[in-house]
């Protein structure tokens, strides 16, 4: 039995087309002689998940991501994964997304749950979104990057300050201080070297009044110490003498030698000057109402009669 050409260009077409399918789906991961189950997870963001992203379980790939559509209009992301019929997890099992590379891409995994139900076809997982390692350095770059525009922006706005305050005459003023203060130092400079020159040269004659001064500050503190020594020994010899003096008069006092010592302790002498004190009292009393008796007053006459006679 012969085979027709026509029937032969369409065996070629049809395999030519199965194996296009074939390799297709080889690409995107999806064997075609498997079954597969369907399930889905609604997300804010893929982020970087794309079709075809393979998914997996404990490191083996068990399916892909068939595709991504929006759910209540753009609020939502939807994925939809297809699962080897062959792997089975339990019902309240994860959808993990993680990593990324360099070109921003995503790895999906499936982290297992507890439940005794294992999830069936067209179940939706939830999403367990873990940061990956760009995510990581993201997250401490952007402070980072902050500060520095903050930094940067500081730092212009100084600039900016001191190129207005740096106008052509503050900065000839500057210059001009600057000359100035040059000046200054040098001449602080020549004073410094004519002084250390001096000091050299007389350094010889410094020593030696340092020298005259320490001895004379040393004669003089020994005569202070002298005349201090003295002084006090003088008072004391000073003082001793009074006190001696002092002890023979009232030990005269006390033996009743001398006229205060009779005074003090002759008991007659004390009566007679009572007697005197008194007798005196009463002639002053009589005077005071009798003053003719004592004084005669003669205003004009007597030397009168006294020619007549």
């Amino acid at each position: 039995m012969k085979i027709k050409k026509e029937h032969k260009t369409a065996l070629i077409v049809i395999t030519a087309l199965a194996l296009f399918v074939w390799g297709f789906n080889f690409l995107k991961g999806k064997d075609i002689f498997k079954s597969y189950d369907t399930y889905y997870s609604v997300l804010d963001n893929v982020e970087g998940v794309v079709s075809s992203t393979p998914v997996t379980l404990k490191g083996i790939q068990i399916g892909t991501i068939k595709e991504m559509k929006f759910v209540n209009g753009f609020d939502k992301t939807m994925l939809v994964l297809d699962i080897d019929r062959h792997f089975r997890f339990p019902k309240d099992s994860k959808v993990k997304i993680y990593g990324g590379n360099i070109m921003g891409g995503k790895n999906v995994a499936i982290i297992p749950g507890h439940d005794t139900q294992m999830a069936q076809d067209g179940d939706t997982l939830r999403v367990l979104k873990m940061p990956g390692m760009f995510d990581l350095v993201n997250d401490k770059i952007t402070p980072l990057q902050n500060k520095l525009d903050r930094i940067l922006s500081s730092t212009d706005t100084l600039l900016i300050g001191l190129n207005n305050i740096l106008n052509p005459e503050m900065q000839n003023h500057l210059k001009q201080g600057i000359e100035d203060f040059s000046g200054s130092m040098h001449q602080v400079v020549k004073t410094t070297k004519t002084f250390n020159q001096f000091l050299d040269k007389h350094q010889q004659n410094l020593d030696h009044s340092v020298e005259n001064v320490n001895k004379i500050t040393e004669n003089l503190a020994h005569i202070s110490d002298t005349l201090n020594t003295l002084q006090i020994g003088r008072l004391v010899n000073n003082f001793n003498q009074t006190i001696n003096k002092l002890n023979q008069s009232l030990d005269k006092l006390n033996k009743g030698k001398g006229s205060m010592a009779q005074l003090l302790n002759d008991p007659k002498l004390y009566q007679n000057l009572e007697q005197s004190t008194r007798a005196l009292n009463l002639l002053l009393e009589d005077l005071r109402a009798h003053p003719k008796r004592y004084v005669h007053f003669s205003i004009w006459g007597k030397k009168e009669k006294t020619q007549k006679k």
